[in-house]
């Protein structure tokens, strides 16, 4: 499967997290999500991050710095290409508890690698908070993060890095809570609801474009089409 085009996506979410049981080994906050962002996920978590292999780990920074993401973009380039790892490494920020941190999320299933990921981001600079106990909370999360797209049909695509990552294009710019109001209609109104949304937007040179992905470890492809025409009509209702 080839990619149609690649581009920085900033990808906007609420999600549960919880401190990472290895936290404190690391002398940093280190909070973790659910790989598998579904409802029976969240129904058991933070229990069901003990048996996960594909770690969502959210390095948690002390005080913003300049040129944060790009930096943090350029020495994770490096770094794959020295260790020739299957990991990937996206800067954002989270908001925890009513404050926001600029955040690094790394995903990767060589936990024995963390060690390394936060020397090499010292060497640049960054700081991070130091381990203490923290509660499981709904944070909201946003990163940047470099995807490549796969077209499936008019107005939809895949993430090639992940066969369940879905993207349907949408007409408007809309704001967090617009987008959340959005995704609670549909789910009303639409028989495809066992799925997880973020809200996405696309830098692409002089072109921008905003997007609602879709994560669904149950999604028939076939029924994409009928979940694209309820974003659609649920759009045009909230902006006739």
């Amino acid at each position: 499967m080839k990619k149609d085009f690649s581009c920085f996506a900033c990808v906007s979410a609420r999600m549960m997290v919880a401190k990472y049981p290895a936290a404190d080994n690391h002398g940093i906050l280190i909070l973790e999500s659910s790989p598998d962002p579904s409802y029976y996920s969240r129904a058991g978590f933070p229990e069901n991050l003990k048996s996960v292999k594909d770690h969502h780990l959210y390095l948690v920074v002390k005080k913003p710095s300049p040129c944060f993401q790009d930096r943090v973009m350029r020495r994770s380039h490096r770094l794959k290409e020295e260790l020739g790892m299957n990991f990937h490494v996206a800067p954002g920020q989270i908001t925890y508890r009513n404050r926001t941190y600029s955040t690094i999320r790394i995903r990767t299933s060589e936990t024995d690698m963390i060690p390394r990921f936060i020397e090499e981001f010292r060497k640049i600079g960054i700081r991070f908070l130091a381990t203490r106990n923290v509660a499981p909370y709904e944070a909201f999360i946003q990163i940047k993060r470099y995807t490549d797209f796969v077209l499936m049909e008019p107005g939809i695509f895949r993430d090639m890095e992940n066969p369940q990552r879905y993207f349907v294009q949408i007409p408007k710019d809309i704001e967090f809570e617009v987008f959340e109001e959005l995704i609670r209609e549909v789910k009303n109104n639409c028989d495809f609801h066992m799925f997880d949304a973020s809200l996405v937007y696309l830098n692409c040179g002089k072109k921008f474009i905003n997007m609602v992905a879709v994560y669904s470890s149950h999604c028939e492809e076939q029924r994409l089409p009928e979940l694209r025409d309820s974003l659609l009509k649920e759009i045009q209702i909230l902006f006739p």
